[in-house]
């Protein structure tokens, strides 16, 4: 097996076409044939299949894909540190943000820090965002959950609270709070069912017996404000995601526990990029910059540490 092989069958999965992975490698279609071919007879193996025009692979072309972008991204991790000189005047950091309105500061910063460096962030809930890690799309994400997961380096920045929003014209939006009780049978308006604060606010609810009723799903946050400011039912959203809206009230829930936790996650190996390293060093010098919020232990490495919590909420 060799390089030029890993980076083929990259960019094959990555393009869904011969002609088309030849073109991002700036090699011939051929050439991109004969080294997979080569791969799959040296080892006897099968790790794909045409249908049509359509290249399927088989779950140990999968595998092999997600450990070739493993290896391929420390490999370009060490030709940056070679080109720069260890300084980071070139490189690229592929970002996901769930919560993007108080990480927005810290990107700004980071390309201030190192205008060298190719910044492409990604918005999106944080189960997609997980998958994304995994499946090495991303180097780093910062997404919302009860407790860190083992699969990662986890590094805990702050605590969120869910608030409830209703309009203005609501007969909530007068009151200084809502007790958790009056919420069951309310209409909701929601995201989508993989938005992790919505599975963390309907699941800490189950626990006391309260369901609303999620009479309108929206995959948009601006469509979800429009919606409850349209009088449709009432929202949910993370401390930091509800700005100041003139139409929208935010009130307190009481009587539950509503609380969430905004982690930076990588995978374990990733740490040793240096443009990675470069972003938690910032996130660590904002955190360090502000009141401690964080319990002892949240700066989780699976790979020195064994012992992790037993609660997770991140399905």
């Amino acid at each position: 097996m060799n390089l030029h092989q890993l980076k083929a069958l990259d960019a094959l999965a990555r393009h869904g076409s011969f002609s088309r992975a030849a073109q991002a490698l700036g090699v011939s279609q051929p050439a991109v044939s004969i080294q997979l071919r080569k791969l799959q007879e040296e080892h006897g193996v099968k790790l794909f299949r045409r249908w049509g025009r359509e290249i399927k692979f088989s779950e140990l072309g999968r595998e092999l894909v997600l450990k070739s972008r493993r290896i391929l991204g420390l490999l370009e991790d060490v030709e940056t540190t070679l080109a720069a000189a260890g300084d980071l005047r070139s490189g690229r950091l592929n970002i996901g943000l769930s919560c993007h309105y108080f990480v927005m500061k810290m990107l700004s910063g980071f390309m201030e820090r190192y205008p060298g460096v190719q910044v492409r962030a990604r918005i999106g809930d944080s189960e997609a965002l997980i998958e994304d890690v995994l499946a090495c799309r991303l180097d780093l994400a910062e997404v919302t959950a009860t407790s860190p997961d083992k699969r990662f380096y986890s590094y805990a920045y702050a605590d969120q609270h869910i608030v409830l929003f209703t309009a203005k014209r609501h007969p909530w939006a007068a009151l200084p709070y809502i007790p958790v009780d009056r919420i069951d049978g309310q209409s909701m308006v929601a995201r989508h069912a993989s938005s992790m604060t919505r599975q963390i606010f309907e699941r800490r609810l189950g626990s006391l017996h309260i369901r609303p009723k999620v009479v309108l799903e929206l995959d948009a946050w601006e469509s979800m404000k429009a919606a409850v400011a349209a009088g449709i039912g009432f929202g949910i959203a993370l401390t930091d995601e509800f700005t100041h809206d003139d139409r929208l009230t935010g009130i307190p829930v009481t009587g539950i526990d509503l609380t969430a936790r905004q982690y930076f996650i990588c995978l374990p190996e990733y740490t040793h990029l240096r443009t990675v390293q470069a972003f938690l060093d910032l996130v660590r010098e904002v955190k360090t910059s502000h009141a401690p919020i964080c319990r002892k232990g949240d700066d989780i490495n699976p790979a020195t540490q064994q012992q992790h919590s037993t609660e997770e909420e991140w399905t």
